[in-house]
């Protein structure tokens, strides 16, 4: 098992069973049946301080906030496939979710100030983005696009696709959608596959 695929899932929204985590849920289902080792993580749970913009990662590409952050930093690393899911808050991804982002900061000064191999080779993860919004603009997840695929550089990991659905708001209408647990199924799945995974589990 130690050679499983590993994928992590970031769930970004405050509000517990809510549509971004019934589908991550499910895209993380369909991981497992493909035979990856999966991992959630709610952000709500976790204390994540803001970037201070200390610079001090430039020296030595460590942030020097002793936080929860400093668990997840390896996890990304670590992960084959990363799934950020998080809902549309004007026009941008949660302040759970953005503090994540921005802690990355650490992560871009290792590839692109002091060049850390590790992260400069080609690359291999899999970045897939998750989210809903509650109204029907065209343009509603385009901020929030580019924020995640400058999160996924960071530490080396490709923009492979998303799962966006909008005029979704009120806790569970994402169910009301026709086939949109499915869609995030069997995204979570194809992910893996072509990966070439077989056979997983769930932590």
């Amino acid at each position: 098992m130690n050679d499983a695929i590993k994928v992590l899932g970031l769930y970004g929204s405050p509000r517990r069973g809510g549509n971004t985590e019934l589908l991550l849920d499910e895209a993380l289902k369909g991981a497992a049946g493909q035979g990856a080792r999966v991992e959630g993580i709610h952000l709500c749970d976790f204390r994540i301080s803001p970037c201070q913009e200390c610079l001090s990662c430039f020296n030595d590409g460590a942030c020097v906030i002793d936080d929860d952050m400093q668990g997840i930093y390896p996890r990304l690393l670590e992960a084959d496939v990363v799934i950020l899911a998080s809902p549309i808050f004007f026009y941008g991804i949660t302040a759970g979710a953005k503090a994540l982002v921005d802690r990355c900061q650490a992560l871009w000064a290792r590839k692109y100030v002091l060049h850390d191999p590790l992260l400069e080779g080609e690359k291999r993860r899999k970045g897939f983005f998750i989210s809903v919004g509650g109204t029907k603009g065209q343009r509603m997840f385009e901020g929030a696009i580019l924020t995640v695929r400058y999160f996924f550089d960071a530490f080396n990991t490709k923009y492979t696709a998303d799962l966006l659905f909008r005029g979704v708001d009120a806790c569970g209408d994402i169910g009301k959608v026709p086939d949109a647990l499915p869609q995030a199924f069997a995204a979570g799945g194809n992910l893996v596959s072509d990966l070439g995974g077989t056979g997983g589990e769930r932590t």
